[in-house]
């Protein structure tokens, strides 16, 4: 895990649809250490209110043991400049998980993202939204 300001390093991105359609992009952070895999939990699905950030935001702990997520940022990406060729996510949703879940993160815009973990570290998801904020949590 990174420390309480900085952002961690994109690794593995992984370009995927959402449920509505919408290009979005998924990935882990690059290690400081290795990780082993856990087995993956009973299910569970949690309302939230997990607005843009600058900052980690640390879930308290009854909502940490319910989801197996201890932090999370979301994050607006700036504009990239003219030369710029690729997709362009405006927001990144970053978050440190303490299980191996297949998470759905639901916006307010009811558009749903999967980031299916098998790591305990940083992941991201990078997505465009008129509404990013998560409103729901998944995990399976």
């Amino acid at each position: 895990m990174s420390d309480t300001t900085t952002t961690p390093t994109k690794s593995l991105p992984h370009a995927a649809d959402s449920k509505n359609g919408n290009k979005y992009q998924i990935g882990v952070a690059r290690p400081d250490v290795s990780q082993e895999i856990s087995i993956q939990k009973a299910g569970f699905a949690v309302d939230v209110n997990w607005g843009p950030s600058e900052d980690w935001v640390y879930l308290d702990s009854d909502l940490a043991n319910r989801t197996r997520i201890t932090r999370y940022k979301l994050v607006q990406n700036p504009e990239p400049g003219p030369d710029f060729q690729g997709i362009w996510y405006e927001w990144d949703f970053w978050f440190t998980n303490t299980d191996s879940y297949d998470y759905f993160f639901e916006d307010r815009t009811h558009d749903e993202y999967e980031n299916n973990t098998w790591l305990k570290r940083d992941h991201f998801t990078s997505y465009n939204s008129s509404d990013p904020t998560i409103i729901r949590v998944r995990g399976v």
